[in-house]
């Protein structure tokens, strides 16, 4: 990758939950940092509303902020139980992630295409809700 300077990627995001499987495809801007991926997106949808999406990987762990209509912040640590919290017009929502795989790899150090798996455990306001299980791909984006 060329230093720090900002690539236009293409992005794939595949959830798999106990009742199907996903994928959404976006378009977005990775920004490498020292030791660090900052991955933004635009996203638009009937639960959420449009709402801008970074994801920042490091080293440590993976974490995910949301703002727009919903706001949101989560991060995954490795064998860790997180704090997070999930807000919209109705409320806001503590969150807990509970990180039970966390992986990383890419063609070359630094390169494209680069793929970022997890998977955790949710629990909302105290209560386990759901496991999760997603794979973030991103490829440049050639396209004018």
């Amino acid at each position: 990758m060329n230093g720090s300077e900002p690539r236009r990627v293409r992005i794939e995001l595949r959830s798999l939950q106990p009742e199907g499987a996903s994928v959404a495809e976006y378009r977005g801007i990775l920004y490498p940092k020292k030791n660090s991926y900052y991955i933004r997106y635009e996203e638009s949808d009937a639960d959420r509303g449009r709402c801008s999406v970074t994801f920042k990987w490091e080293e440590n762990g993976l974490t995910l902020l949301r703002h727009g209509e919903v706001k949101a912040e989560q991060s995954f640590r490795l064998g860790q139980r997180t704090a997070g919290w999930y807000s919209s017009p109705a409320g806001r929502l503590r969150l807990e992630m509970e990180t039970l795989k966390l992986a990383a790899e890419s063609a070359e150090e630094g390169g494209l295409p680069l793929s970022i798996e997890w998977q955790y455990e949710l629990w909302v306001n105290d209560e386990k809700t759901d496991r999760f299980d997603l794979r973030l791909m991103l490829w440049e984006d050639k396209e004018t």
